[in-house]
């Protein structure tokens, strides 16, 4: 149990006390009744209402009166942060896939990062939650983090007040009728200026020693061409390992129903292919990191330590590096895009008819593509069709290691 550290009756130390006790080594809320001999504890219970207790006799040692109040089985006023972690703690919490207890915790770190004028989010009283709180938290984390995470955002906060009212601890779900945050465009295209403008600021920012000023992961940039290039969501792009790089293009497996289908190289594809490979080699070997002996779990693009890229980590990497480019006026607030949207940029950028398009982006428009196309279309790299496919005389020596590794 600990006790209470920021409420209390102040006690005056000028008053007197028995001269046995110490008064120097008074907890806080702990003092001497002189009327009635006695010793006193104030403290707020779990509801935040003020309660006082007696604790002991005039007599009674330091010892006693500790023990007294630890008897009391006083708990802390009930916070968020409290809340949370209770709700990890339960059988719904435990039961999720792992990925999605990530994502709840990723969820909680940025909640607690959000200031009120009394502190941290964290540290705010149950009570003391209303609506117009969790309004305030959307709407700042969509102006700071985007709409996205702004959205995953709402439903973490709701699904733990809908836990806390259910087990009494809240009357009410405060996040119950709170607006999501602005939409933007679901049909936003990132312009060719912005999008190159951002593509080299993050190869910038990713060439300066990590955890360093001024640097970013050096998998943005990695994961923004390839999303662009082939077409893909930010965690097909950031998934990608040795086994989808065949001698003719890169197999893109994609997901939510979409046909897999292969991209084949561009000077620019193997460009940065090549300078991805080059990273990862480079991580590993200064960490003396064991390398998997199949393709199918060495990833392209890993962390600092050697390992696969997280979600979560991905995401607030993402959301930094996009503040730095805002703040340092490399692009404005209106301007700042996700991941989807630049597989959406790829699609709209390949050349051709409808059916190309969908061709490009794995898509499938009927039941019966999904049935009866079994083998994967080949296409062109985004921005590059109508140009000459390449020659498979691969230049870089990792990629043509690979190659002959894999066949």
């Amino acid at each position: 149990m600990q006790h209470n550290k920021t409420a209390g009756h102040p006690r005056n130390l000028a008053l007197p006390t028995p001269a046995h006790i110490n008064q120097s080594k008074l907890p806080k809320g702990l003092s001497y009744d002189l009327e009635r001999s006695r010793w006193r504890y104030f403290y707020v219970d779990n509801l935040g209402k003020r309660r006082v207790k007696s604790v002991g006799r005039a007599e009674s040692t330091l010892p006693q009166i500790l023990n007294n109040i630890q008897r009391l089985g006083i708990e802390s006023p009930h916070t968020f942060n409290w809340l949370v972690t209770e709700y990890m703690k339960s059988p719904r919490f435990l039961d999720l896939k792992p990925n999605t207890q990530k994502d709840y915790n990723y969820y909680f770190k940025l909640l607690k990062q959000q200031q009120t004028l009394a502190g941290s989010v964290g540290e705010v009283l149950l009570k003391k939650w209303t609506s117009g709180l969790c309004q305030q938290i959307i709407s700042d984390v969509e102006i700071v983090n985007g709409l996205s995470i702004a959205k995953h955002l709402h439903s973490f906060l709701s699904l733990v007040f809908t836990y806390a009212k259910n087990y009494d601890y809240v009357s009410t779900n405060h996040a119950t009728g709170v607006y999501t945050a602005k939409k933007r465009s679901k049909q936003q295209y990132v312009t060719d200026d912005v999008f190159n403008k951002l593509l080299a600021y993050a190869k910038h920012r990713g060439s300066i020693t990590p955890k360093t000023q001024g640097s970013s992961p050096y998998y943005i940039y990695s994961v923004m061409e390839i999303a662009y290039l082939c077409r893909l969501r930010g965690v097909e792009a950031r998934t990608i390992t040795e086994d989808f790089l065949l001698f003719k293009g890169v197999k893109c497996k994609r997901r939510k129903g979409s046909l897999t289908n292969i991209i084949l190289y561009s000077d620019r594809l193997l460009s940065v292919l090549d300078h991805t490979i080059i990273k990862r080699n480079d991580i590993w070997a200064s960490k003396n990191y064991p390398v998997p002996i199949s393709a199918k779990e060495r990833y392209l693009l890993v962390n600092n330590d050697g390992q696969k890229i997280s979600a979560s980590a991905y995401h607030s990497a993402w959301q930094k590096f996009i503040k730095f480019a805002i703040t340092d006026g490399i692009i404005s607030h209106e301007q700042r895009f996700s991941l989807h949207d630049l597989k959406r940029k790829g699609i709209s950028d390949t050349l051709g008819s409808g059916s190309d398009k969908k061709d490009a982006g794995g898509h499938a428009s009927d039941a019966s593509v999904l049935v009866y196309s079994k083998k994967p279309v080949e296409v062109q790299a985004a921005n590059e069709l109508g140009l000459n496919t390449i020659n498979y005389d691969i230049k870089s020596i990792n990629l043509k290691v690979l190659f002959n590794k894999n066949l």
